[in-house]
This record gives C-alpha cells, sequence and structure tokens, in this order.
C-alpha cells in the first residue's frame, strides 16, 4: 500500500484508526444502485475497497436524474448495475466491480463467497425484507437505510447480536392496512402484490442517508467506532437525528431463538384447506405468497390438512432468503 504524502488515500490514511489494508481487501454487496446506492458504491470506491457486486435488475429512467449521482441522459434505458460499474471504474479503476443486472433473489450463492458486509440500498418494503433475511442466512453485517421525501433512516444490522429488520415494530402503514382488510381482498394481496408507489425523493436526502450508510459500512469493515445498533430517524426539514432504541425479539422469524426447526410451532386446524393454512401463515409472518413443503412434496392449495403433529413445515416467500421451518400443533 502506497503510504506517501502524494496517494490516492492519503488524507484517509491521517485518521488514526484507518485500516486501509484492511479496507482494500473486503468486498461490499449493494443491492439497489439507484439513489443511496449509487452514495454509497461512490464513496466505497473513492475510499479504496477492495471489491464491490453491484446488484440491480432496473434501468435507468429520466425521472432517476435528480438524485441517483452516477447517472447521465444518455445512460435513460441502459441497466443502472452496468453503468454504475463503468463511471465506478473511471472513479477507481483498483475497484473490483462485478455488475449483476438482474433480481437479487437471482444472486448465486457463490458470489458471496468473500463478500464482508451487505448494503441494503432499496426502495421497497418487501426487497428490505429479503435483504435482512440474506444477512441473517449468511451471517453477514447489513447496513439499510430508507428515504421518503425530506425524511430518512438508517439501521446496522450485525445478525444474532443485534436487532434485525424484522424485530422492529416498525412496519409501513400500507401493510398493517393489508392485515386488517376483508379476508377476500387480503388473499387477493397475498397471490398478486400490488406494485408500490414511486417514492418522493430529493438528492440532498440521498447523500445524508447514503453518506451515514457508507460511514456503517467502512466501521463494520474495519472494526471501529460504534455501528448504529438502533434506529436512526433523520428529518431534513428540521435537521433533527433521533436514535429510536431497538431490542432483538426473541419470536422474531428471521433472528428469534424461538424460530428454530425444534421448537416454533404453528396452530393447524384439522380439515382446514391448505389454502386457508397458507393464508393465515402469509398473514402471520407478513409474507407475499409463500410455498409450502412438507416431506419433501410441495403442499397444494386443493388439498385439505392431513399433517400429523409433530410435522415439519417448510415455508419459503419470495420476501425470505431462507425457509423458515414450522412445527405442526393441531388444536386440543
Amino acid at each position: 500500500m502506497d503510504n506517501s504524502f502524494d496517494s490516492r488515500y492519503a488524507r484517509q490514511l491521517l485518521i488514526p484508526e484507518w485500516n486501509q489494508d484492511k479496507f482494500s481487501n473486503a468486498t461490499v454487496l449493494v443491492l439497489g444502485v439507484g439513489a443511496l446506492g449509487s452514495v454509497v458504491s461512490a464513496n466505497l470506491a473513492m475510499a479504496g475497497i477492495g471489491g464491490l457486486i453491484l446488484v440491480d435488475f432496473d434501468t435507468i429512467e429520466l425521472s432517476n436524474l435528480n438524485r441517483q449521482l452516477l447517472f447521465t441522459p444518455n445512460d435513460v434505458g441502459k441497466n443502472k448495475a452496468e453503468v454504475a460499474k463503468a463511471k465506478l471504474l473511471e472513479i477507481n479503476p483498483d475497484v473490483n466491480i462485478v455488475a449483476f443486472p438482474m433480481a437479487m433473489q437471482k444472486l448465486d450463492k457463490r458470489m458471496l463467497d468473500g463478500v464482508n458486509a451487505i448494503a441494503s440500498c432499496l426502495d421497497t418494503f418487501r426487497g428490505r425484507r429479503w435483504a435482512n433475511s440474506l444477512a441473517v442466512r449468511e451471517k453477514l453485517p447489513l447496513v439499510t437505510g430508507g428515504m421518503f421525501g425530506f425524511l430518512g433512516n438508517v439501521q446496522t444490522i450485525i445478525p444474532y447480536k443485534t436487532p434485525c429488520f424484522e424485530c422492529q415494530p416498525l412496519i409501513p402503514q400500507e401493510k398493517l392496512s393489508q392485515a386488517c382488510s376483508p379476508l377476500g381482498e387480503a388473499r387477493k394481496e397475498m397471490d398478486v402484490e400490488k406494485p408500490e408507489a414511486p417514492i418522493p425523493s430529493v438528492s440532498t436526502l440521498s447523500a445524508i442517508v447514503g453518506g451515514i450508510m457508507s460511514q456503517e459500512l467502512i466501521k463494520v469493515i474495519m472494526d471501529i467506532g460504534k455501528p448504529i445498533k438502533n434506529y436512526l430517524f433523520i428529518d431534513g426539514l428540521y435537521g433533527s437525528f433521533t436514535i429510536m432504541k431497538l431490542k432483538r425479539n426473541e419470536s422474531c422469524p428471521m433472528c428469534g431463538t424461538k424460530f428454530s426447526v425444534e421448537t416454533q410451532q404453528i396452530l393447524a386446524i384439522r380439515n382446514e384447506s391448505i389454502k386457508d393454512f397458507r393464508y393465515r401463515i402469509a398473514l402471520a409472518l407478513g409474507l407475499a405468497n409463500p410455498t409450502l413443503m412438507c416431506k419433501g412434496k410441495i403442499l397444494q392449495d386443493d388439498q385439505s390438512m392431513n399433517l400429523n403433529d409433530g410435522d415439519k413445515v417448510f415455508v419459503s416467500d419470495e420476501r425470505l432468503a431462507k425457509p423458515i421451518a414450522l412445527v405442526i400443533k393441531y388444536e386440543t
């Protein structure tokens, strides 16, 4: 590593806690390369991160240009991950960058080899939940952020040590209203989820939130300072930063100790249809369209419950990076 005064990293090397060798040997998985992802990936590249895996299936639109700093009008219609890779290599050609222009759910587990941390820069609630489940499954630190107009939030998650995204009760109001809707409407939501509306966004908030996320990733990678273990809420209009204290939930479906194959039970009703059983699980865990498997076979909606006490049902869903195992327990 070049430690001379005029080297690329000379100014950050003046920071006593800084470990450039450790940082330059680390890789960060960036999920979403839009407003937050472009800020995070640019900051990490400028600081000399060893590698970046940029994941985004989306294409650049004209409306992105007010806040997504890596893109220009000439990039409209092109894939975000691929364009971001090219622009970041112009910023720092020494960074090893991989563009993954597909949905994050298609990531091959082998691509996670060597990843040190995950940045969740996603603009949907269901996407953030999936990123959280991936981090918990892989036991990788996750820095997640979001914004809405002049409001923003950041949380750093160390799986099984700090509260994960599912531990917190901070669920968007539209998701809560789905759970309270009539049974028929709720089933429609489970079978076909509506696209989420565009989020009001401004570049100043993406710079603030993305900057804090980048700082958290630097701290986690180099193991310096203290990560934001709680929920940092940012009000850009009033210049306020509020910490909402969080606590690990032992009943959390992702990281709680009660959700293990041996201990977590799900109440079953005799002669109940699999469709109704599946719907109850979706509602209880906030899932979109879960698939149920028992004894190696997928349970079909037109079947009736013919499982036994103690049978294990594995629940998969687009919002989960890993299946959840539940143990059948019938009413007495």
